[in-house]
């Protein structure tokens, strides 16, 4: 439909304000100081066939990328980087020379910038056949709880294991994957997170799930003493007995506090190693170490004396329990 000269004219102050702006903004673009700068980055390949994978990085994994454009474009871009990504959609050999193209570097839609070179120009990928296999996630922990907190029951997984998949000769290898180590100084309560699989080390491996959910279960620290746990010292191989001073010892656990409270007293074994008194001639004492069995996990074990005195039991000790004769 023709416009009129009234409709031309209607606000045409308004509609010159506009042009000249347009005109204005376009002239500040086109005097923008264009740049031109070189630097490094990495070589990323995306393989479609699933029947292959990348073995490792290719050679070189980075290249010199030259770029011009608009100063604070490249500036962006180095700021928030960016990588040469070659799409493999088929694999004809496991060893391949790849020429790079100028259209595989991302730059942002409507940035202005354009790839002037890539040196190297090509780049050498090798690939292997990929597998699966289903591994078990291990978490490690660092710092220590707050001082009046433990461990209520182990650190928990769900999943317990990720498929792990890969070059054959990354993921044949793998019997466990570890996860970011969990900082237990900052555990305050119990409670769920999530936390990532460690992927150092494990160029070219996918885990899937890619995060597994750690529950944490923490309760007051208490402390309990147990007294006259007895200690039994055998020698074995019908070996005269032995006589044990002290005949029993105290014990201190410390742990969560329904941990520590479960505990029953005649679950702990308090013993001598057997190979400490064998051979023992008649009259020689020997002092040895304690060693304590029945502690339940998560409860940590104080012995403040933890060496006793054996002797070879006389005749007329040899009925008595072991350690009542002075």
């Amino acid at each position: 439909m023709a416009l009129t000269p009234r409709q031309l004219v209607h606000n045409w102050r308004l509609k010159l304000s506009a042009l000249a702006l347009a005109v204005f903004l376009w002239a500040l673009v086109q005097t923008e100081p264009r740049n031109a700068e070189t630097f490094s980055v990495p070589v990323e390949v995306e393989v479609s066939d699933t029947a292959w994978t990348p073995s490792g990085p290719p050679d070189p994994s980075s290249v010199e990328l030259r770029l011009s454009g608009p100063a604070r474009e490249i500036i962006r871009l180095a700021r928030e980087g960016t990588a040469v990504r070659i799409p493999l959609r088929e694999v004809g050999s496991p060893d391949t020379f790849v020429t790079l193209r100028r259209d595989w570097v991302p730059l942002g839609e409507g940035s202005g910038l354009s790839v002037e070179s890539l040196s190297p120009s090509a780049v050498q990928v090798s690939l292997e056949p990929a597998v699966t296999r289903v591994v078990p996630v291990a978490v490690d922990t660092k710092g220590m709880l707050p001082g009046h907190l433990a461990l209520a029951s182990p650190i928990g997984l769900n999943p317990p294991v990720v498929r792990a998949r890969g070059a054959a000769s990354r993921v044949g290898g793998l019997d466990s994957v570890r996860l970011v180590p969990l900082d237990l100084s900052k555990v305050e309560s119990s409670g769920i997170l999530e936390l990532a699989v460690d992927t150092v080390g494990h160029h070219g491996v996918r885990f899937t799930p890619a995060t597994v959910t750690v529950g944490i279960r923490v309760e007051e620290e208490v402390e309990r003493t147990l007294t006259g746990v007895p200690v039994i010292a055998e020698a074995g191989g019908g070996e005269a007995p032995i006589v044990v001073r002290p005949a029993s010892i105290d014990v201190t656990l410390r742990g969560a506090r329904t941990l520590v409270t479960a505990v029953d007293p005649a679950d702990l074994h308090a013993w001598v190693a057997p190979e400490l008194v064998r051979g023992m001639a008649p009259g020689e004492a020997r002092r040895v170490p304690v060693h304590v069995d029945g502690v339940p996990p998560l409860v940590t074990l104080e012995v403040p004396d933890d060496i006793v005195t054996v002797r070879l039991a006389t005749e007329s000790q040899g009925t008595k329990p072991p350690g009542d004769v002075p």
